[in-house]
């Protein structure tokens, strides 16, 4: 999380057991990816925790280490690409399926293309404001243009989803986004991955109420 190691581990820990309880209460294995974006946040979170205690013992609180790439492939592909992805596999409106297909491949070539880029070039961490600050290597054409495809990419499939419950979280994600740039233009990545990571618990909401509404379909 944003602002400190302990926050960041009770954050972890918190998303682990809303995790587990969404994944457990998943109607059928189709909702399964759905219900684990809790606990992905919640290794994503623990990543931060531990790389908050790394850039506390490194020279000027600045760190390119293995966790700083760890929190960096949840953030710049495993979202992109997971969102869309897990809606895609619990749609059942044809129409909306194919469009969830395509935001699925979107945003995995997005996804790809980002950890690529913080893959292949340098890509560091360090504290600053009180925040922790991520800095990837993006050519400058692209630079301003990633932030507003990205958010679609997570955004959008939300919005398209027949789910109860979507329609709201797209916004509140939206939301988030603006409040995150808002609050802290540095550190925006650590501080929107904490509103995110609040709102995945949402999620477990989703899932229950999809299971509800099969066994009401069943009865």
């Amino acid at each position: 999380m944003c602002f400190s190691a302990s926050a960041s581990f009770v954050a972890a820990g918190a998303l682990a057991i809303i995790g587990s309880a969404t994944v457990r209460a998943a109607p059928t294995r189709r909702f399964v990816p759905l219900a684990a974006i809790p606990l992905l946040f919640a290794a994503q979170q623990a990543c931060e925790g531990a790389l908050w205690l790394a850039l506390e013992r490194a020279p000027f609180h600045v760190g390119g280490t293995p966790l700083a790439r760890a929190f960096l492939f949840f953030a710049l592909f495993v979202w992109p690409a997971w969102v869309p992805l897990s809606l895609f596999v619990v749609e059942e409106h044809p129409r909306k399926k194919r469009i969830l297909a395509a935001l699925s491949a979107g945003g995995a070539i997005l996804g790809l293309w980002l950890i690529g880029c913080a893959t292949l070039r340098d890509a560091n961490a360090c504290v600053a404001f009180g925040n922790l600050y991520y800095w990837v290597q993006i050519d400058a054409p692209m630079k301003h243009v990633v932030p507003a495809v990205y958010l679609a990419f997570v955004a959008l499939p939300l919005a398209l989803s027949s789910l109860r419950g979507s329609t709201l979280l797209a916004i509140a994600t939206i939301g988030s986004c603006a409040l995150s740039a808002a609050m802290s233009r540095a550190g925006f990545v650590s501080v929107w991955c904490f509103f995110a990571a609040a709102l995945s618990g949402v999620v477990g909401l989703v899932v229950v109420r999809a299971r509800t509404s099969a066994y009401a379909r069943a009865a």
